[in-house]
């Protein structure tokens, strides 16, 4: 039986690698971050497919995104980069100035991957739209023009949760979510348990009143 990589236990000592460490272009350097940078990645992974802790995830986007930004200096770390890039920006949800960072980051990295191989990349167009996508939507939930924001993909959200002030207190409120449905089941049926824990927290502590996406599409079956 293969055995089970422990992404913790293996992140503390990533961690502990980079601890101190002159962020310079010295190739040892240069994969000790790295190494974190993957952590960060497969653990916001992990989360998401696990349906647990995902609270964790933007403090790991924001450590992606701190060690990112140096190793972008570095033209052999390109290719890694906008690698991991993609697949992170896929595990943060809840948090649209985040995920901005992380896609105006990928968009950077493709930039300087083309002007490398003096070769344009059919990505850059579409990733242009959805930043664009995000900055509007963000920049009406700014002005409280909550009428006027875009959905992503056919189901509805809660326009609420493109507000800084949802994305501010969002991970807080999701990690007291987890911890009281800590011995519910992680299978169907449990996003609903889920939404109403969090609404419940949202509604009382923070004084946020935030639609599930049941109420946003009723008819719609989840599980």
């Amino acid at each position: 039986m293969e055995k089970k990589i422990d992404y913790g236990a293996e992140m503390d000592k990533a961690r502990q690698a980079v601890a101190g460490l002159d962020r310079n272009g010295d190739p040892e350097t240069l994969e000790a971050y790295w190494e974190v940078c993957c952590g960060d990645v497969l653990i916001a992974e992990e989360n998401l497919r696990n349906q647990q802790r995902s609270w964790e995830n933007a403090a790991l986007v924001r450590e992606f995104l701190d060690i990112a930004t140096y190793l972008e200096g570095y033209d052999s770390m390109l290719d890694n980069l906008y690698s991991a890039v993609s697949r992170m920006k896929e595990t943060i949800f809840s948090h649209p100035r985040l995920k901005l960072e992380l896609l105006e980051f990928e968009q950077l990295v493709l930039q300087r991957i083309e002007a490398l191989h003096d070769q344009e990349l059919g990505e850059c167009e579409e990733l242009q739209e959805e930043i664009l996508f995000y900055q509007r939507n963000i920049d009406r939930a700014e002005r409280g023009d909550f009428d006027r924001i875009d959905r992503i993909g056919h189901l509805k959200q809660d326009p609420i949760e493109w507000s800084a002030d949802f994305e501010r207190v969002i991970d807080e409120v999701d990690r007291k979510a987890d911890a009281l449905l800590e011995e519910y089941p992680r299978g169907m049926g449990f996003c609903f348990a889920f939404w109403s824990t969090r609404a419940k927290i949202l509604r009382e502590e923070y004084g946020i009143e935030w639609r599930t996406p049941s109420m946003m599409n009723p008819g719609v079956m989840f599980d």
